[in-house]
């Protein structure tokens, strides 16, 4: 395995599980869009919104611009309207699915070029 691979599974088990309010901004922003994206992969924009209820739309919305991108971000941000909702989601799910790079990638990419204060040290 990488070094890479393994600081992504430490990002995982060691960043994502902690209480989000001991989290420092950087960590922060990569947990919620670790999270975004885990949720969309497994449910779409429906299973967020029931599985993520807690998270404040701004910060997630600022999370996915930096760590993203615009498009992403503004897909985000449109899914939380009724019109997406009405729609059950169709038009951003297919989005989100269709952006690439992929989220993932690009929080693999920020959390390998942030691991100074992702892990600390």
């Amino acid at each position: 395995m990488t070094e890479e691979s393994l600081r992504w599974n430490r990002f995982i088990y060691e960043v994502c599980y902690k209480d989000i309010s001991e989290l420092s901004d950087i960590q922060k922003k990569a947990v919620l869009c670790f999270w975004y994206d885990a949720e969309m992969c497994s449910g779409g924009h429906s299973g967020y919104f029931d599985n993520c209820p807690e998270d404040d739309p701004d910060e997630v919305y600022e999370a996915l611009l930096e760590i993203g991108n615009k498009d992403i971000a503004d897909n985000y941000r449109k899914a939380l309207t009724a019109e997406a909702e009405e729609d059950n989601y169709i038009e951003t799910d297919n989005a989100f699915y269709s952006f690439s790079p992929e989220l993932a990638h690009l929080l693999q990419e920020y959390v390998e070029n942030n691991k100074k204060y992702i892990f600390g040290g």
